[in-house]
């Protein structure tokens, strides 16, 4: 008889349900039995018979230990009844009914058969991670079972799953919960004194509690590097403690050894990353310490890589660990945070669509045949401007039409079970290798896709001061420990990807073959996955401009800063620049003949500063990238010598322009007008109303305009009187006057200003026989003038906005003065009647 688990309690339920419903979501803590009871389950009920069941485990180890569990169960060696489908290892037969596999297998099984003609449950188990293929899995099945397959049962399982919100998504489904057995578990708390110190106060907290408890223990990092780097100084710890690293880079034999019993009179001391939060269970383990990190790919639109970050976790992933250690006994956790940071972590972590790379989504979308993820029954869309721009990324690399379909291309890269950029490359590499007659170039792009997929084998130091990925391809002959497991892998892939592109299955890689490989050619190869990363060096400081028109920077120390021509495969960005993490050389010669690009010719117009004029020239150009350039001698396009003269101004400003006298005299008049004339509604020609006005006033008329002298001798007051029509043009004319002119036939200029009332200079003889100043305005807010009066000498002896006051006032005293300093000219008594004049007395009486 096997072990009672707490989910026998709801077995019955959970057969009625199969036979009543066709989706189902069941919640059931760690130990429950969910993955390691409830599949045999299926093998006897009459909804599955005859038919596969598919279970989608988003972990390579949980995967192949679950199976092999099951096979045990029913005495049989795995790959009989239960099979398993992993990546680079398949354990399955005919006999075959229970399917653990893993992510992106069951997409790529649904895409070969619409139908799923031969099975008859989806099951997506751990459902909570909410993996970019699990959504992805979950939403082609619904399609399945709404349009193709109604028999088609899919459950989502998981120990926390957010049920009010899933199931107000799944109207159809029924709900299922299974009581967990777990044991009591003791949390405390013990941050450290200083949060960028987390690392030497994990290790002292951990070497106490190697020394002091009796079990084993599990420790929750954020990344390969912490776990490196603790294993390095615990390495020879106690003689009964087994030190296991666990991480999803290990082989599956390395992971399996760490999940394995502890020999007898060892306990274990695990160091984890969050692989093993859910799905796997370590024998012994009764002491849980968390670090309360994990490291997190975010994928960057921007520059189009992953950037690894470094954040907290969430509160159900801290509650999911300290579960670990009550799977088996009472157990104990250590947070190594307090209380008060647990408390404000957010409940649940922000899923993977929304911050990984989703163009191996839509590529898989566009195959099924929607043309916006809307289409599909995913449960959450990723942002609406994220998707547009990926979607626009897939056009620039051919991959889908306008429409948002599969090109020949895209139906071509789609067969590979690698990234979509890879794959294109590995879908134009097999003609050029025939075209070029160049051996093993298609076995060598298999290589880079694998390669680039897996972790950088060179250490963080390496890579600062080397990002050549040819130098990473000869390093893969070294068989140091840390670069054993990667190589495997990468190897495994290679292999895989080969045989999709049909290379004979002869051409096997190894150490030795990989001298073979036409290492001269790696940028050729990955100008088919980057094009807009073909950079080209702009200065000898080791800076490039990348196609797309970003900058990327190499270390000046590094080998390649001095190449003409790198593709720069993997950035990262650090202080607001880019920096090339991988690259390597490449012949733009060579990408030419190839025909995998192709130069535009255009005709360039430039402002040269140090000639202050524009100057023409012919330029060959990819993308933002200038290769050649040669002077232009006939004439430019007036609309761009326009434009450019335009970009100028608004660049370095209006003062920037000649204005003359005359320009700025009008210029006050009409912004007088405007401030106190305003009823007349006259065009702005404020700073910011030039400005905004310019391809109305200026354009039009400097489309001739070669050098800045000429510029500079242009009438500005015709182009801005170019903003009136005829009759204000008139009304400016008349309301706003440029001079007075008095009684003498004299023409003053006006002063405008801000001021409500110009001002305007002239000799007080000029205005005798005016009783009123002079006004100006429109009829019913008309202003008069303030006169500056003028003595012989030109010097002020009066200012009035009265005149007619001033006669009858302080003339008499300015009259007296006047006429002790200028006794021959005229100071008649009654100056409101008395003739206006330039002349002196003796003139007047001649």
């Amino acid at each position: 008889m096997p072990t009672p688990l707490p989910i026998d309690a709801i077995k019955e339920d959970f057969l009625n349900a199969l036979n009543t419903h066709q989706t189902l979501v069941l919640t059931a803590p760690p130990g429950a039995g969910k993955s390691t009871r409830l599949p045999l389950w299926l093998l006897d009920v009459q909804p599955l018979s005859g038919k596969k069941v598919y279970i989608l485990q988003p972990r390579r180890i949980a995967a192949k230990n679950i199976a092999c569990y099951l096979a045990e169960q029913l005495g049989e060696t795995v790959g009989k009844t239960i099979g398993y489908r992993l990546r680079n290892d398949t354990k399955v037969s005919a006999e075959t009914r229970i399917e653990v596999i893993t992510e992106g297998i069951l997409t790529q099984i649904i895409q070969k058969d619409p139908e799923l003609t031969d099975c008859g449950m989806i099951i997506l188990d751990e459902f909570h991670e909410r993996s970019l293929h699990a959504d992805l899995a979950f939403a082609l099945s619904r399609d399945i079972q709404q349009g193709l397959r109604d028999d088609l049962i899919i459950m989502l399982m998981s120990a926390t799953l957010v049920e009010e919100g899933l199931l107000a998504q799944l109207p159809d489904a029924i709900a299922l919960k299974s009581e967990g057995r777990s044991y009591p578990v003791d949390i405390s708390y013990r941050p450290p004194g200083n949060a960028r110190e987390w690392r030497e106060h994990a290790l002292q907290v951990i070497k106490q509690c190697a020394n002091t408890h009796r079990g084993s223990i599990l420790v929750f990092l954020p990344g390969v590097a912490d776990i490196r780097y603790l294993e390095q100084q615990l390495t020879g710890l106690a003689d009964n403690v087994l030190l296991c690293p666990l991480y999803g880079e290990l082989s599956l034999r390395q992971q399996q050894q760490a999940i394995a019993p502890a020999p007898k009179g060892m306990n274990k001391l695990v160091l984890a990353t969050n692989i093993a939060e859910t799905s796997l269970t370590i024998e012994g383990v009764n002491l849980v310490i968390d670090a309360g990190l994990e490291k997190v790919a975010i994928y960057d639109q921007q520059n189009l890589s992953n950037r690894l970050v470094q954040q907290m976790t969430a509160k159900s992933s801290c509650i999911q660990r300290a579960g670990r250690a009550g799977r088996l006994m009472a157990g104990q956790c250590i947070r190594l945070f307090s209380q008060e940071n647990f408390d404000r972590r957010v409940e649940q972590g922000v899923s993977e669509i929304q911050q990984a790379d989703i163009l191996p989504l839509l590529i898989e979308a566009a195959k099924w045949g929607v043309t916006e993820l809307k289409q599909l029954a995913l449960l959450e869309l990723p942002a609406a401007n994220k998707e547009l721009a990926s979607w626009h990324e897939l056009q620039a690399l051919k991959l889908v039409d306008g429409h948002c379909r599969l090109t020949p291309q895209g139906h071509e890269i789609s067969k590979y079970s690698c990234h979509p950029r890879y794959a294109r490359m590995l879908a134009g590499t097999k003609s050029l290798e025939e075209k070029h007659q160049v051996s093993y170039l298609t076995l060598f792009a298999c290589l880079l896709s694998a390669l680039l997929e897996e972790r950088d084998i060179f250490t963080a130091e390496q890579a600062r001061f080397d990002v050549d990925i040819s130098h990473r391809v000869a390093g893969l002959k070294n068989n140091h420990p840390r670069i054993k497991a990667s190589k495997q892998r990468i190897f495994m892939q290679t292999q895989r990807l080969a045989k999709q592109a049909r290379l004979p299955t002869s051409l096997q890689l190894s150490d030795k073959s990989l001298d073979a490989l036409p290492l001269q050619y790696c940028g050729t190869l990955l100008a088919l996955a980057y094009p807009e990363r073909i950079a080209k060096l702009r200065h000898n400081d080791g800076e490039f401009i990348c196609q797309n028109g970003k900058g990327v920077k190499l270390n000046l120390e590094d080998a390649m800063a001095g190449e003409d021509y790198i593709v720069a495969v993997q950035l990262h960005q650090y202080q607001h620049t880019l920096y090339a993490r991988m690259a390597a050389k490449v012949e733009l010669n060579t990408l030419l003949a190839w025909d995998i690009v192709t130069l535009g010719r255009y005709e360039h117009l430039a402002y040269d500063n140090q000639k202050d004029r524009i100057l023409a020239c012919e330029q060959q150009k990819l993308g933002a990238i200038i290769v050649s350039e040669k002077p232009l001698s006939r004439e430019n396009n007036t609309e761009q010598v326009a434009s450019l003269w335009a970009e100028q101004v608004r660049k370095r400003g209006l003062d920037w322009l000649n204005w003359r006298e005359a320009d700025l005299a009008l210029l006050a008049r009409w912004r007088w007008l405007n401030l106190y004339q305003s009823q007349l509604d006259f065009p702005d020609v404020s700073p910011d109303g030039l400005m905004a006005k310019l391809d109305t006033w200026f354009v039009p008329f400097v489309g001739q305009v070669k050098s800045k002298a000429q510029l500079d001798k242009c009438d500005f007051s015709a182009m801005l009187t170019s903003l009136l029509d005829y009759q204000q043009q008139q009304d400016l004319l008349e309301l706003a006057p440029s001079h007075f002119i008095g009684p003498t036939g004299r023409r003053c200029p006006i002063r405008y200003g801000e001021e409500k009332s110009p001002t305007v200079s002239l000799p007080m003889q000029e205005v005798y026989g005016l009783a009123e100043s002079p006004a100006i305005g429109s009829k019913g807010s008309r202003v008069s003038l303030i006169l500056e009066l003028l003595s012989p000498a030109q010097r002020p002896i009066q200012i009035t906005q009265d005149l007619s006051g001033f006669w009858q006032g302080s003339y008499k005293a300015v009259q007296k003065d006047m006429k002790s300093r200028y006794p021959k000219h005229y100071w008649p008594d009654d100056p409101a009647n008395a003739q206006a004049t330039n002349k002196t007395k003796r003139h007047i009486k001649g």
